[in-house]
């Protein structure tokens, strides 16, 4: 009799370790006081630069914009906030009066940006979103018979992130002068590192009224200022310089997030049909 009471008594108290293991995971699992929805509808961009015989004479930057407007709470929000992961402090806004949030890049590099909400009673909920920032440039340079150093700046905005590649498209004309005869130009680029190490280089002979293109990848470079350069080895003929080149990074971006009208998602549910 005292075996049954005991294995009954067992038996029960494995009962109630169950319950209050389902009870726990019910408490576990309260549903958000906040539900952050945010949209936005880019979350990779590429900054802009073009020089002109050396000098900068355009320069844009990217920005990206978080809509925080479906953002709901079961008590009133107070603030919308955006952490660039840049370094720079949070942007935040007042949630009674706008609800979206811009934040510009002038920096290449890839940035895990936090979303955030608050209430009232000062519960949070936040969401990362990582952008891709790349950056293009555009130096031109003529009638040069000793052409600038064009240098190029591989340190990203965060230390989180390095650019995957830098990319090299280069064009130098031999250009000729009306009713006057020319000659060949002897040319080499190069490609140096921070350490002033050359990391790729090219020579040729370019025919009057011609032009040549150098193209050139260089696989993770380092952070720090590499050099483009190119350097007239033969030939008394001025030149055209155009150089493209574009800093890169891995395509780990987070997918965007649009906002799309009831309108609109009933248009793709009956395409999809």
């Amino acid at each position: 009799m005292g075996g049954r009471v005991g294995v009954l008594f067992l038996s029960a108290l494995l009962m109630c370790s169950v319950l209050a293991g389902c009870f726990g995971d019910k408490d576990s699992e309260q549903e958000k006081l906040i539900d952050l929805v945010v949209h936005y509808d880019a979350t990779n961009g590429t900054i802009q630069q073009s020089f002109l015989g050396g000098s900068q004479i355009s320069f844009t930057g990217v920005t990206f914009s978080f809509d925080f407007a479906r953002t709901t709470s079961d008590y009133g929000l107070v603030t919308f906030s955006l952490d660039p992961g840049d370094g720079r402090s949070p942007i935040t806004i007042d949630a009674s009066e706008s609800a979206n949030i811009d934040v510009e890049y002038q920096i290449h590099g890839m940035y895990a940006v936090v979303l955030e909400a608050t209430d009232i009673n000062d519960n949070t909920e936040n969401q990362t979103v990582m952008l891709r920032v790349e950056h293009s440039i555009e130096w031109s340079e003529a009638n040069s018979a000793d052409p600038d150093v064009m240098e190029i700046n591989t340190t990203p905005g965060n230390e989180d992130s390095n650019p995957k590649q830098i990319v090299v498209e280069s064009t130098v004309e031999n250009p000729s002068i009306q009713n006057i005869p020319g000659s060949p130009v002897t040319v080499t680029w190069e490609l140096t590192d921070p350490d002033s190490n050359s990391k790729g280089t090219k020579t040729e002979q370019i025919v009057d009224g011609d032009e040549r293109t150098w193209n050139f990848d260089l696989n993770f470079p380092e952070q720090g200022l590499h050099e483009l350069i190119v350097t007239i080895d033969q030939g008394q003929d001025r030149i055209n310089i155009n150089h493209l080149v574009d800093i890169l990074y891995e395509q780990e971006e987070s997918s965007p997030n649009p906002y799309q009208s009831s309108d609109e998602t009933e248009e793709e549910v009956s395409e999809s049909e």
